[in-house]
């Protein structure tokens, strides 16, 4: 997942784009800040998916402690996990595609990165509120995580795709956090993207409240219909 799921995304869209006559730093670097969805949606639904197959998801929810912060930080290892992911990419990005990474704000692009991973977590607990009720939630983790690559300007930008379907891009904190990320790499401070991430925070925090009203909603659900072990 880190090695070869990276390397393979990144290589695809880049030689599609040589072949296209496109800005190839652009699309490595989208990619590269794009692969921390697999660890912060795929990982972060699948935990609660997990807990309900191995039938360890009673037992969390019978102890006494608040939801919230066991809803929220589950998670927390993922954004770790994602980070680990990008910076790999990036040495990707820089040792074969030939990206200059030399006037980066490094700091700035390592907050923007973290920043990021937080609020992508939000999306995957969101979605990950679903596992209480639906049998396979990864089913959406794939649809989400393939949207994310055509809304968030990952290969291309936003303002490329029909004008009625741009507002879409912007219901997610990756379309802010990879804008933000290509700024930092030309060497933008944190002061000159301070409104990405304004937009971005405030997007995935408020993901990660609906989740967290799915969760208890799910929960509740679940309690009444037996969903809370796997079928």
């Amino acid at each position: 997942m880190k090695l070869v799921l990276t390397l393979s995304q990144m290589s695809f869209f880049v030689f599609v784009g040589e072949y296209a006559h496109l800005n190839v730093a652009y699309i490595a670097i989208g990619n590269a800040i794009q692969t921390m969805s697999w660890n912060t949606v795929f990982s972060v639904i699948n935990i609660t998916g997990q807990d309900k197959w191995g039938g360890t998801l009673p037992l969390l929810l019978a102890t006494p402690a608040p939801r919230l912060p066991v809803f929220v930080g589950r998670a927390m290892i993922h954004i770790f996990d994602g980070m680990l992911s990008v910076a790999i990419s990036f040495a990707f990005a820089t040792l074969l595609f030939g990206v200059n990474l030399g006037n980066a704000n490094v700091l700035a692009l390592v907050i923007v990165v973290f920043l990021t991973a937080f609020t992508m977590s939000g999306f995957g607990l969101l979605i990950g509120g679903f596992s209480f009720h639906f049998r396979n939630p990864m089913v959406f983790a794939n649809i989400f995580t393939f949207i994310l690559l055509i809304f968030c300007g990952v290969n291309f930008p936003v303002s490329s795709l029909p004008q009625v379907l741009q507002p879409i891009s912007y219901i997610f904190p990756l379309t802010y956090g990879i804008n933000a990320g290509r700024l930092t790499i030309s060497g933008a401070t944190l002061t000159d993207v301070s409104l990405q991430l304004g937009q971005m925070l405030i997007v995935g925090f408020i993901a990660m409240f609906v989740g967290y009203a799915l969760f208890r909603l799910f929960e509740n659900m679940a309690r009444k219909t037996g969903r809370l072990e796997a079928e």
